[in-house]
């Protein structure tokens, strides 16, 4: 702890600095002044815990450089010594906020004692400085999970709108509205904070408030003028987040006019995103709260289940497949839940590894199956899978076949369905066996696949970007320009000012 000495009287200072062994209480003197003006300079080039001053001296008193010291470092505590007690130097120590007021006449244990009890103030400051620094430290890194989960308790109605209102502001959550639009998506299992982070970026202009309400499902709430989000300015939009989102499982609930909707509109964006998982052939879906769902049907669901679990016992094939079928067009029909249907095929899955004479690992067909993008190609899958069972065991030397025709034609509008009649497979077979041997879906490869070509051309060209989008398979540039981000983790333009290497000259 570091001390300055000032007084004008030189016997004062001397008598302070010797009489006190102050290295044994952890207090070095770093410095002596002979009056105010000498102090305070003193004072900003030492940067003193503690000043002992006089009250009384030549051109600037003590409670003046207490003043000043207040103004250009609050943080210094002073001990002021006067020979008299008097009303007016106890308010005026007051007033220059002062921190202790000692005769000057006092021995020295008394002047010891004043200045331990402000060492001890201000350890303790210390100490709780570094609390307040170290909890303000994990309430910043957890500030937006302790917004999404007050907004999530909200949507769960676990919280009255009232208390979510109160604490949304304490927490620095504004939805100022006056309308809202809100969306959600089914996202892939990938980088949370990058796909958040997309989202935030391609709806800032609607100060949005992004965060995953469940597992994989991203909610967007943007503050809105009556009209809610237009369609136009979402068609724009989605190109950049298309990257992000499970086949086209996003639905927007626009002409929101309060927060005290949000838990019922939360509730119509889970069920709609169910008719979007079953019309593949959406883009997305927008509504309103006054669209009527269709009625749903589960109960046909276990009774198509019996009806192929029944053939394949009976080892019917022709029965299986029309079951397989009838179960398909059920479940369309009635658009039954994502979840459901994943736990479904399950229990078909289950019972046909259970009539094997191979042990089947399960769960990775279930993966393979449902990490498909639409359910007719889960189901074409299963329909493979349960047509022929010896191709579960085979080695699959067809993916070598099919990596290479993908790189041979990325460039071109690639379909699973081109590079499987190539190899001589059912799209749906090649679907299942090219996940569990790559790790990525078709999809995912391919985009790969571009975004590595259009690198060695960013890279080693003079081409512009737009032209390098359209030569590694991409028609649209705002397409290119979200994958090239999410793959690469910076725009075309970063990658080249770090990477360019102008092509040689002939």
């Amino acid at each position: 702890m570091k001390l300055l000495i000032v007084d004008d009287e030189p016997y004062i200072r001397q008598g302070i600095r010797t009489t006190i062994p102050w290295e044994n209480y952890g207090i070095r003197i770093v410095g002596e002044a002979s009056n105010g003006k000498s102090a305070l300079k003193l004072a900003l080039q030492l940067m003193p815990d503690i000043i002992i001053a006089d009250i009384s001296m030549p051109g600037m008193s003590g409670l003046e450089l207490a003043a000043q010291i207040g103004e250009y470092l609050p943080e210094v505590k002073i001990i002021i010594l006067t020979a008299f007690g008097t009303t007016d130097n106890f308010i005026g120590a007051f007033e220059s906020n002062v921190t202790r007021f000692v005769l000057k006449n006092a021995d020295a244990a008394v002047i010891l004692d004043n200045v331990l009890q402000v060492k001890a103030e201000i350890e303790k400051s210390k100490q709780l400085g570094a609390s307040y620094e170290q909890l303000n430290n994990i309430y910043n890194e957890n500030h937006h999970l302790i917004k999404s989960t007050l907004f999530s308790r909200f949507l769960h109605n676990q919280l009255s709108a009232k208390d979510f209102l109160e604490k949304a502001e304490k927490v620095g959550l504004f939805l100022s509205g006056p309308c809202y639009s809100m969306l959600l998506a089914k996202c892939r299992p990938e980088n949370d904070w990058l796909t958040t982070n997309a989202f935030q970026n391609s709806f800032r202009l609607y100060a949005p408030f992004v965060f995953f309400a469940e597992e994989n499902m991203i909610l967007i709430v943007l503050n809105t003028e009556k009209g809610g989000l237009a369609q136009e300015a979402l068609q724009h939009i989605f190109p950049e987040i298309k990257p992000y989102i499970a086949g086209n499982q996003l639905a927007c609930l626009n002409k929101i006019n309060s927060v005290q909707e949000f838990s019922i509109s939360y509730n119509c964006l889970k069920t709609r995103l169910s008719d979007c998982f079953w019309h593949s052939e959406w883009e997305y879906s927008v509504i309103t709260q006054q669209y009527i769902f269709p009625s749903r049907n589960t109960d046909t669901l276990l009774k198509d289940e019996k009806e192929i679990m029944s053939a394949i016992l009976c080892e019917n094939t022709l029965q299986m497949n029309q079951a397989l079928h009838n179960y398909f067009i059920h479940c369309k029909e009635n658009s039954i839940p994502q979840s459901d249907f994943f736990d479904s095929i399950k229990r078909l899955l289950l019972l046909f590894a259970a009539t094997q004479s191979v042990e089947i690992d399960v769960n990775l067909f279930v993966s393979s199956i449902c990490d498909l993008e639409t359910p007719e190609e889960m189901v074409q899958a299963l329909t493979n899978l349960l047509n022929s069972p010896s191709s579960l065991y085979a080695l699959k030397p067809q993916i070598a076949s099919a990596l290479n025709y993908i790189n041979e034609n990325y460039s071109k509008d690639l379909r699973l369905e081109d590079v499987a009649q190539n190899i001589y497979l059912s799209a749906g077979y090649l679907s299942r066996i090219f996940k569990s041997e790559t790790g990525y879906s078709f999809k995912e490869w391919v985009h790969r696949v571009r975004i590595e070509k259009a690198r060695e051309l960013i890279a080693h060209t003079d081409l512009k970007y737009y032209e390098i989008a359209e030569k590694v398979g991409y028609r649209d540039y705002k397409y290119f320009s979200a994958y090239f981000n999410k793959i690469c983790g910076c725009s075309a333009k970063e990658y080249r000012n770090r990477n360019y290497k102008p092509p040689t000259q002939d």
